[in-house]
């Protein structure tokens, strides 16, 4: 936590010019390098707007409108499923589904002999942390 103060001091007052940012193997050509940017979010604790899939899964789709990326180019993303139990008896929460510049889909699934996956994501306040580099320009 002291960290991240003293960066965003330390960024707000000009004295860090830059954070140095480099997509070694893009998706795609067409965005120039000056122009990457690096964005994260959350689904939130506790407000993930999960949808039922099946009896053992479950989804979200992910907005990163606020990025605002190139349209058409798509984002280097990476994500986690986090929250308070249970996340070791599931699967998918780091696949990306979907992805496009303003959005992507995860879809977690839970097998039977663990539980019912719709009786733990709401309790144990699932989410999706994610992080996203892509090009703004």
């Amino acid at each position: 936590m002291i960290f991240a103060s003293i960066f965003f001091f330390v960024l707000s007052f000009g004295l860090l010019e830059c954070i140095d940012i480099k997509v070694a193997a893009p998706y795609e050509e067409g965005g120039d390098e000056p122009c990457l940017r690096l964005c994260t979010g959350t689904t939130g604790k506790g407000s993930t707007p999960w949808k039922y899939y099946s009896t053992d899964g479950i989804y979200v789709k992910v907005d990163m409108t606020n990025c605002d990326f190139k349209p058409g180019l798509t984002p280097i993303v990476t994500s986690v499923l986090a929250g308070e139990s249970h996340l070791w008896v599931t699967t998918g929460g780091s696949e990306i589904y979907s992805l496009t510049s303003s959005s992507f889909v995860n879809y977690v699934h839970m097998r039977a002999e663990y539980g019912n996956i719709h009786s733990f994501y709401k309790a144990d306040k699932w989410r999706i942390d994610w992080q996203a580099i892509g090009y703004a320009c």
